[in-house]
């Protein structure tokens, strides 16, 4: 496919801020130009795949690989019925979290280096001419991060829940995945109006 507009990936730890910066982009730029997404999920396929890998009461004890091998599916489905289509009738497309998480999350935290390999291949295979044009990381220290999620309403997850250095582990993975795409790092420890502030001047320089 040639893709017509930009495939932008947010990502970020635990309490990061994710959730909030894309609301805020709902807000000023509406779904005429952008389609939103989100990983695991997406497409009605993806959701029904994450609910197992996120919800279920055996997913906490689901292996890395098994992980892995769910939300490559859920990728593809989420790419074939929701990303490829939006980029094509002209939208950007705004993800919430992506392989990135698959790389961090599965190989890196979860001890699975050996799936490292399988990983790239796995990216070229599913995604082709469809990688993401830019990855914005936000960083953030985990504990601050998991303080936040602690004060959260809503379920939390398996991922929620793990120990500390899980979520160090997480952390650094990113940087490092940051190292072998397109990807800008913002400081999601600062103010939220510099936070904003920042991330939207990324996004307005990409569209």
């Amino acid at each position: 496919m040639k893709k017509k507009n930009k495939f932008i990936v947010i990502e970020g730890g635990e309490g990061s801020g994710k959730s909030t910066l894309i609301a805020l982009m709902k807000e000023k730029y509406g779904d005429k130009k952008f389609a939103f997404t989100r990983e695991p999920g997406g497409s009605a396929y993806a959701e029904a795949i994450r609910d197992i890998a996120l919800r279920h009461n055996l997913a906490k004890e689901a292996s890395a690989e098994t992980l892995f091998g769910l939300m490559w599916a859920a990728r593809h489905d989420n790419l074939q019925k929701s990303i490829i289509p939006a980029l094509n009738s002209g939208r950007h497309v705004i993800s919430d979290r992506f392989d990135s998480a698959t790389y961090a999350y599965q190989i890196k935290a979860m001890n699975a280096q050996h799936l490292e390999n399988l990983f790239w291949s796995v990216r070229e295979s599913f995604l082709k001419d469809c990688k993401p044009d830019l990855y914005i990381i936000l960083d953030l220290d985990p504990k601050v991060g998991m303080e936040r999620v602690s004060s959260r309403k809503e379920v939390k997850n398996h991922f929620d829940e793990r120990k500390m250095d899980f979520h160090k582990k997480i952390r650094q993975s990113l940087l490092d995945f940051s190292k072998k795409v397109p990807s800008v790092i913002v400081d999601a420890s600062q103010s939220l109006e510099k936070v904003k502030e920042d991330f939207f001047k990324v996004i307005d320089e990409q569209i």
